[in-house]
């Protein structure tokens, strides 16, 4: 048997009847055994000895009586065949999930000459009937794809038709205690080797479409190389003004001059620079700070700001810079004070 089969309970049993009745539930048939012989089959129901179902008369039975249970519903199984192989020299496996029907079902009488063969321990009728519905599958699955080819097998639309008979004949293999219903589902395992070779030819397929993709993307790229040396420099420039509107927008959040964000060391150095120069300034005209603020219309404090970060202020509502004469004013007024 397969590793992946699963047998359903077929047959319990044997249970004693020392009361001389018996009921059976639907789905199940009960053979009677009287002295250890198998006597009738009884079907659901209620039975007992006073309608003379276990001694034919209607007397009360002798001797020992025992039972043994059969299911007679449909069961579902799982079966598998390895290395099957097609018409084409390919071996494909093949499993199947199948409902079953016990051999006893249509004919509920045939359970006596079972049960003589068999007899009373039900382990046994679980065992004969899944090795031999594991066989009789593996010939069934044989027979029918020896003269099938792998696509037509592996490719098949349904599955299930590449296990069907021939018209006219049996739904599936069961020469044994279980016969095959009708088969549930079908999974094909593909020959290895033409995997391997449609793996081979797919990487054919993908190299051969990559070169046909870059043949045909030739023009195109030759045209755009054009373009990049044709426009090199008007490319360059709008990406420098990019990339300066950007450093000014940055180190205007970062309250930094805009070269800190290019080069930081030499914005250093250039702040540096600015702080002595402020300082110098600062040292040298000290007293005229207030003056110049109050001329520019900011405070001295935001007067230091401004000419720490290199800018001057502009007066309020005139957008241009201190003029010379501006500035000679300023002197005369410092030196009048």
């Amino acid at each position: 048997m397969s590793e992946t089969y699963v047998l359903p309970t077929l047959v319990k049993g044997p249970f004693p009847l020392p009361e001389r009745w018996l009921v059976v539930n639907v789905g199940w048939l009960a053979v009677i055994f009287r002295n250890g012989v198998p006597f009738r089959v009884c079907g659901p129901g209620r039975h007992s000895t006073v309608t003379g179902l276990f001694t034919g008369r209607r007397l009360p039975a002798t001797g020992e009586l025992s039972v043994l249970l059969f299911d007679n519903a449909p069961q579902t199984v799982e079966m598998s065949a390895d290395a099957v192989r097609l018409a084409d020299a390919r071996k494909v496996g093949v499993s199947a999930i199948a409902v079953v029907q016990p051999r006893w079902s249509s004919d509920p009488g045939s359970l006596l000459d079972v049960v003589a063969r068999y007899g009373v321990l039900s382990s046994r009728y679980g065992e004969a009937a899944g090795v031999r519905l594991d066989a009789d599958f593996r010939a069934w699955a044989r027979r029918l794809l020896r003269e099938r080819g792998h696509d037509d097998v592996y490719l098949a639309v349904d599955s299930r038709t590449i296990l069907a008979g021939p018209p006219g004949a049996s739904t599936g293999p069961g020469g044994g205690l279980l016969v095959v219903e009708q088969f549930v589902d079908v999974d094909v395992t593909p020959d290895p080797v033409v995997l391997a070779v449609e793996d081979a030819q797919d990487k054919v397929a993908v190299k051969v479409a990559k070169l046909e993709a870059g043949i045909a993307l030739e023009p195109l790229r030759a045209l755009l190389i054009d373009l990049r040396k044709q426009y090199a420099d008007q490319t360059e420039r709008a990406h420098s003004m990019r990339r300066a509107e950007l450093d000014v927008d940055v180190a205007a959040v970062y309250d930094v001059i805009p070269l800190f964000m290019r080069d930081p060391e030499a914005a250093g150095e250039v702040v540096k620079a600015r702080w002595e120069t402020l300082t110098k300034l600062l040292g040298e005209y000290a007293d005229t700070l207030p003056f110049a603020a109050e001329e520019l219309k900011v405070t001295p404090t935001q007067l230091l700001q401004n000419l720490a970060q290199g800018r001057v202020p502009a007066p309020s509502g005139d957008s241009r810079g201190p003029s010379p004469d501006e500035i000679g004013e300023l002197d005369e007024r410092r030196r009048s004070a």
